[in-house]
């Protein structure tokens, strides 16, 4: 697999989507050969049916203040991103309507028809449940990207959370693009934290990884007791990773990352940029 179609995952309300997003996802493309679409959650509060609340706070002028606000925000994110991104790597723009707040339904349909969705960190309330809910309704990974303070977005660097699942393998998997392009990966298991001894083995992972033109070494951390999304970072940190691959995977109404007691943690607060695949 190669990727080719990288879609923005962007809102107008109550904060728009920086431009910096835009910019990263445009290096993205750039860096691997593909073209980058822009997908708009635009925000349409209904109007509110209380007399009392309309006649004492003018509740309904407010709220059309806000659509006008959110309409506003799409037309400007819509000529930033025809603006900064150069013509061979544009691709399609779209706006989709989510009444009342940001929500994932809508663009996760229109997701499944691309490679990878980029959901930019910025501080916007609703980024954690779009980011979950389009990890586990697209079908495709998701790159989840804050804002960093460095020159250029590479993934020179890349490290893969193994612990022998069916879901790290799809990580594996999707993660092979852009590992193909990195000068060292590293496949980094948990120890301590759950027995991995009928699990796949990192070394046969490093094999199949060498079959594709990859060398991958293992790294084993010990957890000791500490949270393990915040141990992956930590040693992605450490040693100057640029990516962290991880796997998701969902049971009944519970969603919890793969590794054991990995939780929404890594969501509430990604240190660098994250791909997870479910």
């Amino acid at each position: 697999m190669t990727v080719r179609d990288i879609l923005l995952q962007a809102n107008t309300h109550p904060e728009p989507t920086p431009n910096w997003a835009i910019g990263r996802a445009t290096e993205l493309a750039a860096r691997i050969g593909a073209k980058v679409s822009l997908g708009v959650c635009q925000v349409h509060i209904p109007p509110l049916s209380n007399w009392l609340a309309n006649k004492l706070l003018n509740m309904d002028g407010v709220i059309a203040g806000e659509n006008k606000k959110s309409a506003a925000n799409a037309a400007a994110l819509l000529g930033s991103f025809t603006a900064m991104v150069p013509a061979e790597q544009l691709g399609e723009t779209f706006t989709v309507d989510c009444p009342g707040m940001v929500t994932h339904w809508q663009l996760a349909v229109r997701a499944r028809t691309h490679d990878l969705t980029v959901v930019p960190f910025y501080g916007h309330a609703e980024t954690v449940s779009v980011a979950e809910g389009l990890v586990f309704e697209t079908g495709r990974p998701v790159l989840l990207l804050p804002e960093l303070a460095v020159p250029e977005l590479k993934f020179d660097r890349i490290a893969i959370a193994w612990d022998g699942s069916s879901v790290a393998a799809r990580a594996l998997s999707a993660a092979l693009p852009l590992a193909r392009e990195a000068s060292s990966v590293t496949l980094v298991q948990i120890t301590g934290e759950k027995d991995l001894s009928k699990t796949a083995a990192p070394a046969d992972a490093v094999r199949n990884l060498k079959l594709h033109g990859i060398d991958a070494e293992v790294v084993e951390i010990a957890l000791e007791g500490r949270d393990v999304a915040l141990t992956l970072q930590s040693y992605c940190e450490q040693d100057g990773r640029e990516l962290l691959v991880m796997g998701a995977f969902g049971q009944s109404r519970a969603r919890e990352f793969v590794l054991g007691g990995v939780t929404r943690s890594v969501l509430a607060g990604p240190k660098l940029p994250i791909l997870l695949s479910h």
